[in-house]
């Protein structure tokens, strides 16, 4: 839109569309002219006036979530498995070992 730039709310930080005010009227609090981030890695969680930013947490994206998780049940199986294959062991060995000590 020519002769209008684009403000941002910082008060409703799910909703960040530009509006737009000309481009001569000064802009203050709690408006802003600096565009929000559009990166999917962080969620923003406010605006820091003294130094004209956005103040941003880094996150996972939904299907690093998942990734995640998949690997975390992956790695639980398998601690399972070895945790059964020890507890068989051991019990092979007692065996062994009590079977020994009666035919001495």
């Amino acid at each position: 839109m020519d002769g209008h730039k684009a403000i941002y709310d910082t008060r409703d930080l799910q909703d960040l569309r530009p509006m737009f005010t000309p481009e001569d009227r000064p802009v203050f609090h709690p408006y802003t002219e600096v565009a929000p981030p559009t990166d999917p890695h962080v969620v923003i969680v406010g605006f820091d006036f003294n130094h004209q930013r956005w103040n941003v947490v880094s996150a996972a994206t939904p299907e690093e979530v998942e990734e995640l998780q998949e690997t975390t049940d992956s790695l639980g199986r398998s601690v399972v498995q070895l945790t059964l294959q020890n507890l068989q062991q051991a019990q092979q060995i007692r065996e062994l070992t009590q079977g020994g000590q009666e035919d001495a």
